[in-house]
């Protein structure tokens, strides 16, 4: 199967001189808000101190995820690449 070049190199030039030019709308500020009904506030409040309720983790546990999540923030936290390999063959041959 062949296939025909266009004809004209104008042809482009044409359409794109008959599309009109695309229009920028202006926001009124720029940035979005949330307003929060005293309901849904009180909802939220009360989610928190069920998760906390819950929440079954012992001190030290609560300390250890704080000092990780501490050091991913600041990028130092890292591990072994042979216990990813030893975790990894693990779930593989399910031992």
């Amino acid at each position: 199967m062949k296939i025909n070049p266009i004809a004209s190199p104008n042809i482009l030039k044409s359409y794109l001189a008959s599309k009109p030019a695309p229009t920028k709308q202006k926001t009124s500020s720029g940035r979005d808000e949330l307003t929060l009904t005293d309901e849904a506030l009180g909802f939220s409040k009360a989610m928190e101190q069920a998760r906390e309720v819950l929440e079954f983790r012992s001190p030290e546990e609560k300390e250890h995820i704080a000092n990780i999540t501490n050091a991913i923030r600041q990028g130092t936290y890292s591990v072994p690449s042979e216990d990813v390999a030893a975790k990894i063959l693990e779930s593989v041959l399910g031992r």
